[in-house]
């Protein structure tokens, strides 16, 4: 048999760390947050299957895409895009369901390192200076423990180098649920909650603002205007969904 010894501890062999390491798996699976199969490698936090079939929409690389046009004439953005498809029901439902309610903000961190090196391109021909995650108000936010859409940030600014910075913009205002309001009533729900923190300067910086899921832009447009009018040089948008309407 093949030993491993390590200073200070008894030697074991690899039949016996093999079957320990078996012996955790059954008490304490690592469960794809997409699917539910165990069927996890180690290094990853998502099963092959569900990382193969992510609904990729290639926005990144896609002039006038469907969310570049959601903002036409609402709001002055450089640029926008979308990772992925929304689509209920699916594994990346699920996975944002656990980023935003399962406590699990390494997936998070996760997703967002998936976005980074989706967009390693997007950066470089947008010159994005600074990345800001969408804010979560003071009291969701520590009812949840974090911010999944700062969460997003470090991972995208971990692949890509990109600063983040989390208190650039702070939301003043607990706003009700948008999920089932219209278009309209989306907007005016939060047309005036966000303000800027003068603990930071945006101007003549050129921005990507981040969130986890686009469904009419509402809260994204309100927050982007607050940095257009306090002088960015250019405001881009991402997330890592997009709801199809």
């Amino acid at each position: 048999p093949i030993y491993l010894v390590c200073a200070g501890v008894s030697t074991v062999s690899v039949g016996t760390v093999n079957a320990i390491e078996a012996l955790l798996h059954l008490l304490f699976p690592k469960v794809c947050p997409g699917c539910s199969s165990d069927q996890v490698d180690k290094e990853q936090m998502i099963c092959a299957d569900c990382l193969s079939n992510l609904p990729y929409t290639g926005f990144q690389n896609i002039r006038d895409n469907s969310i570049e046009k959601l903002f036409w004439g609402r709001c002055n953005i450089k640029s926008a895009c979308s990772i992925f498809y929304y689509i209920v029901d699916t594994p990346l439902q699920h996975i944002i369901h656990h980023i935003k309610y399962k406590n699990q903000p390494e997936l998070g961190i996760y997703m967002g390192e998936i976005m980074g090196h989706a967009m390693n391109n997007f950066f470089s021909t947008h010159e994005i200076d600074l990345i800001i995650p969408m804010p979560l108000h003071l009291k969701k936010e520590y009812q949840r423990g974090y911010n999944q859409a700062s969460l997003l940030c470090r991972g995208i600014s971990t692949i890509t180098g990109a600063e983040y910075h989390d208190e650039m913009v702070i939301r003043k205002e607990h706003t009700s649920s948008q999920t089932k309001k219209t278009r309209l009533e989306r907007w005016e729900n939060v047309a005036e909650v966000f303000c800027l923190n003068d603990a930071y300067s945006v101007a003549d910086k050129h921005i990507l603002l981040v969130d986890d899921v686009i469904t009419t832009g509402a809260s994204m447009e309100a927050c982007a205007n607050i940095l257009i009018k306090s002088k960015a040089a250019s405001v881009s948008i991402c997330s890592l969904a997009f709801t199809i309407q």
